[in-house]
């Protein structure tokens, strides 16, 4: 058995636990007990396997790949829905990456650590008066109102798994939601040590000391204006500095509990590095790794590798499909994003079997490396796992999983390393991009 298969099993073994069971029923203790035409195994497998489709249309496809004789009504589908916890889906994917990195067998490294990349995202979500109430509005005054919420993931980059992510309001405080990432990730990732990376909208005195106390080694990239004094007294491009807390800086947070722990501390040392962009600007960066394990020019793909987390939310957005809801209301919304985090976890682990296969078989020896077609991976798992985690007989389910890998590996892209394309803020041309297309 395959080690995505095996972890994918495992899944499906804990949902049938009685403790997930209980997390699963947001309302009553009594809900998902009889035997009803939705049960939550089915109900569950309707969320993760659904393909942005009317909900007439994707109950249709359902009832057809489950042979299912009774017809389902969008009223009493949607009634099963609201007593559905979104936190399961968490739970589901945190207990797939738990299950990926006590496995070990597949765990990429450098030098001895995980590179793990925290950041957010803002989600447009449809726009009601309970949206606005529980999302707040993006949208400036005046304007037309937009509902939008703040996504925030601890993503790992080199082995491609959301570790831990939380749905906030759109104002809520990244740095928080970074220090909780950190709290949780210890139960997932167990012993592995690990290197958190940040862009710029996350360093102030009062993080990087919560850092420290939780011993949490870091690379922080610093805007321009923030340690400014500190910037510009570097003695070289990769140096020791000291970080004063006095009062101009404290006073700013006069009565407040930041205030109190600046005082408390009173300084800190941290390693700045200097690197020169193409652009010909410098770039900052604040860590508490020692240069004796990293080099400066280490620093620079260290903090390069922050890229891997843009384009995870790329994933979710854009070829899982995320902001394509079922419905309007909250608890639908998050039952959508978490299952689609969970779809992103298994997709991305069958993927890096597949990938670690194509490169141990070495066939493809022309001018560029060879990886596997994400977005057509996408659409062959959405098309095919549910069909695996339905089939009861273990030799047949083997040969499913089989056939799937294979499909995925023969969809192949050249890795071309160092292209640079200029931004493109404006839409594409017309409503259907060719470079764009839809797998699913």
């Amino acid at each position: 058995m395959r080690y995505s298969e095996s972890r994918i099993n495992r899944g499906m073994i804990y949902a049938q636990t009685p403790s997930f069971v209980k997390m699963c029923k947001v309302q009553k203790n009594t809900h998902f007990t009889r035997n009803r035409k939705m049960p939550l195994n089915n109900l569950m497998l309707t969320v993760l396997f659904r393909k942005g489709l009317t909900l007439h249309m994707e109950l249709r496809a359902f009832k057809k790949t489950l042979n299912l004789k009774e017809t389902i009504s969008k009223v009493g589908y949607l009634k099963q829905r609201l007593k559905l916890n979104p936190a399961a889906f968490l739970s589901l994917a945190r207990h797939h990456a738990r299950n990926f990195y006590d496995d070990g067998q597949m765990v990429k490294k450098f030098k001895g650590y995980l590179i793990l990349a925290v950041d957010g995202s803002a989600v447009n979500v449809p726009t009601t008066i309970e949206t606005l109430s529980t999302y707040g509005n993006a949208s400036r005054d005046h304007m037309k109102p937009q509902a939008q919420l703040t996504l925030s993931s601890l993503f790992d980059t080199m082995n491609k798994m959301v570790i831990d992510c939380t749905i906030n309001r759109n104002n809520c405080s990244e740095r928080e939601q970074a220090l909780l990432h950190i709290d949780n990730m210890r139960e997932i990732t167990g012993g592995h040590l690990s290197i958190v990376i940040t862009d710029r909208g996350y360093p102030s005195g009062e993080f990087f000391i919560d850092l420290l106390e939780r011993e949490q080694k870091f690379i922080v990239r610093l805007p321009s204006t923030m340690f400014k004094q500190e910037q510009q007294q570097m003695e070289s491009d990769d140096c020791l500095v000291n970080i004063a807390f006095d009062k101009t800086r404290i006073n700013p947070h006069r009565g407040t509990s930041t205030a109190e722990k600046l005082a408390r501390v009173g300084s800190i040392e941290l390693r700045f590095v200097r690197l020169l962009l193409p652009s010909g600007e410098y770039e900052y960066l604040a860590t508490n790794v020692s240069q004796e394990e990293f080099s400066t020019l280490e620093m620079g793909v260290l903090y390069g590798m922050r890229w891997g987390i843009e384009t995870a939310y790329d994933d979710l957005k854009n070829k899982l499909n995320l902001e394509n809801f079922t419905g309007r209301s909250p608890i639908l919304l998050e039952q959508d994003i978490y299952a689609t985090v969970y779809i992103c976890n298994v997709m991305n682990d069958i993927i890096l079997e597949a990938q670690q296969e194509l490169e141990q078989k070495r066939k493809y020896a022309g001018k560029h490396d060879m990886a596997i077609n994400k977005n057509i991976a996408i659409g062959v798992i959405k098309e095919e796992l549910i069909h695996v985690i339905l089939e009861k007989d273990h030799n047949k389910r083997k040969k499913r999983m089989e056939a799937l890998i294979e499909e995925i590996k023969k969809n192949l892209l050249p890795v071309r390393k160092g292209r640079r394309y200029p931004r493109n803020k404006g839409n594409y041309a017309g409503n259907y991009s060719n470079t764009r297309k839809r797998s699913y």
